[in-house]
């Protein structure tokens, strides 16, 4: 059962939205985003959209830039079509791994870097083949 959120019995006390040290506040952290990314270096890795309607025959470079729990986070130059089965393809230690995941989220990236390499960043729900 969820919780309603919008019904708190926690009181924050009154806010003075004019105040001028409040104001300074939100005017500083307005453009912040907040992306949890591994610590570790980013991997090199070959994608192909292995199902759907823009399934390719050809890999494509990528890069894995976290994989926590059954999540893998991608960067790559294009965007990768949002539902799409994506195949991941790893060398580590001279061992070919291969992943499969489902685009369950996608968008532009938002770190400098990222936008000065037109970086894309796309979240992928991994299965079980």
């Amino acid at each position: 059962m969820g919780h309603d959120k919008s019904r708190s019995d926690v009181s924050v006390g009154s806010v003075d939205w004019n105040d001028p040290k409040l104001n300074d506040l939100l005017k500083k952290v307005d453009n912040w985003n907040i992306e949890h990314r591994s610590q570790l270096p980013s991997q090199d890795v070959q994608i192909r959209v292995a199902c759907g309607w823009n399934t390719s025959a050809v890999n494509k470079p990528a890069l894995l830039i976290s994989e926590l729990d059954d999540v893998m986070v991608l960067a790559t130059r294009f965007p990768l079509p949002h539902g799409e089965e994506v195949q991941v393809t790893s060398q580590t230690g001279g061992h070919s791994r291969m992943s499969w995941g489902v685009v369950v989220e996608e968008r532009e990236g938002h770190r400098a870097a990222d936008r000065e390499q037109g970086l894309f960043l796309s979240w992928l729900r991994l299965r079980i083949r």
